[in-house]
């Protein structure tokens, strides 16, 4: 026989675990942006920081939740059996980060095609999510029982069907506009390459998770799903910062004021670090510069009759070890040689 625990608060448990150690790595993953990106533009900071309160509150609130029903209401199974609303504000708030994150891809995918169609797609395909997770955390209290969740099947499925739908969109904008504006250099391709790959991996992970918590929820009437529903939330904001953090490693920074690019975003419109060299760049363009100065020199015989040629003298490096009048050697010039360069040039170079 199943236990009342054994229904919804087993799956929490082992959820909430991969939740908290996801949610270090969220800790990690800001400290590096707050350190490394300081000179980010205010409301970019503001975002990350609101992404980061809210993923602690989640957190807070299932920890809460878990404690609550597992050590106070031990073997309370009436109230095991029911959702509190500690537990409706997940998926208030796993849809609310989760929206938040695509609407930030929806301002990137506007910036980089330049096309509000597409920018607008994504923010509604985001925004539906927002409002269908909502409702579900109001029908999720109202209903109550775990095993009544199936009641509101509709609303769950249009809530993870619009995330799901949202990422392959972002990942498939982003990338067909990448393989597009590749520049022909073997430096800079490879670069556009390696974003695709990270694009379209950061943008699988949330999509199948959002199909495996979706599946598991339609076959399986217990809550089976919360194991992967209480990860989405944190997988979402992982994937932000991650893509975030790793400007510095693509050449493209909103810390860098002489960038062409805005924050998150990748410039293909011309060579990246040493491309036309074939060399991988990882960091501002440098290009080499040679100075050179170049002096003139003109030399003429402008004698006034009566005036000495000049003459050359060359001593001897040996001086003093040979002794006597023969330390030193001169050479004169004939005044002839002067004269005849004169008279043929006018100056002698």
């Amino acid at each position: 026989m199943t236990g009342a625990a054994e229904v919804a608060h087993g799956p929490i448990l082992i959820g909430l675990m991969f939740n908290t150690l996801l949610l270090g790595v969220v800790i990690a993953q800001v400290y590096i942006y707050m350190t490394t990106y300081q000179k980010d533009r205010l409301w970019m900071k503001a975002y990350v920081i609101f992404l980061f309160l809210t993923n602690l509150l989640n957190s807070a609130f299932i920890m809460a939740y878990t404690y609550i029903s597992l050590i106070k209401h031990f073997d309370d199974v009436p109230y095991l059996y029911n959702a509190t609303w500690l537990f409706s504000t997940d998926p208030a708030l796993t849809g609310i980060i989760a929206g938040a994150v695509q609407l930030f891809f929806a301002w990137r995918v506007k910036v980089l095609t330049s096309n509000w169609y597409l920018g607008a797609l994504v923010a509604i395909l985001a925004l539906t999510g927002v409002g269908s997770s909502i409702v579900v955390a109001i029908k999720s209290e109202a209903v109550g029982a775990f095993t009544r969740f199936q009641e509101f099947k509709s609303i769950v499925v249009v809530w993870l069907v619009s995330a799901c739908v949202g990422d392959f969109t972002i990942t498939a904008i982003l990338v067909w506009y990448l393989r597009k504006h590749k520049t022909g250099f073997q430096g800079s391709d490879e670069l556009v390459d390696r974003i695709i790959r990270a694009t379209v991996q950061t943008g699988l992970i949330t999509s199948i998770m959002a199909i495996i918590d979706l599946i598991v929820y339609l076959v399986d009437s217990s809550g089976l799903h919360l194991l992967f529903n209480l990860t989405l939330a944190r997988l979402y904001t992982n994937t932000l910062m991650s893509s975030l953090n790793s400007r510095s490693g693509w050449s493209y920074s909103n810390s860098n004021p002489d960038s062409h690019s805005q924050s998150g975003l990748v410039s293909t419109s011309g060579v990246i670090g040493s491309g036309s060299r074939g060399r991988k760049g990882t960091g501002t363009v440098t290009r080499p510069e040679v100075f050179v100065h170049v002096e003139q020199h003109e030399l003429g015989d402008i004698r006034s009759p009566g005036v000495v040629s000049p003459r050359f003298v060359i001593e001897d490096m040996n001086k003093g070890q040979d002794g006597g009048d023969e330390s030193s050697l001169k050479r004169m010039e004939d005044d002839s040689v002067w004269e005849d360069g004169a008279k043929r040039n006018g100056t002698i170079v």
